[in-house]
């Protein structure tokens, strides 16, 4: 699955793109990359101060932007949309208590819905029949 994710550093460009080849430890400026078994390309778009990335990229890419990110601003772009912490995918792990629930969830959701079933198309039919008989 190919993605684009990017970041637009105004200020601090070269310095940014600097720390980014350090932290992928990309031999290659601009062209294919390979990390992993998955493939991606890395450009760097001088006249937009940009560093885009495209491809199969593994999430070592990404915490580099991230990296990059805070440490000399800019904005972070995931397929061309502005890219926030609070809008990405941050996942706390359940606490033992919720853990539990989702479980029983899992489990009496499905009884449940037998139960449904089986009061509307065979009880209900059953006492409207014994009535009317």
């Amino acid at each position: 699955m190919s993605q684009v994710i990017s970041i637009k550093v105004p200020e601090h460009y070269e310095e940014a793109c600097v720390a980014f080849q350090k932290e992928m430890d990309l031999a290659d400026v601009n062209g294919l990359n390979e990390s992993a078994g998955q493939k991606f390309m890395v450009s760097y778009d001088k006249s937009a101060y940009e560093i885009q990335c495209e491809g199969d990229f593994p999430d070592s890419v990404f915490s580099a932007l991230v990296m990059v990110k805070d440490q000399f601003g800019g904005k972070l772009f995931y397929e061309g949309e502005e890219w926030n912490e609070k809008d990405g995918e941050v996942v706390e792990e359940a606490g033992s208590l919720e853990k539990i629930w989702i479980i029983l969830a899992i489990v009496f959701f499905p009884i449940a819905l037998i139960y449904l079933l089986i009061r509307v198309v065979v009880w209900i039919p059953f006492k409207v029949w014994k009535a009317t008989r």
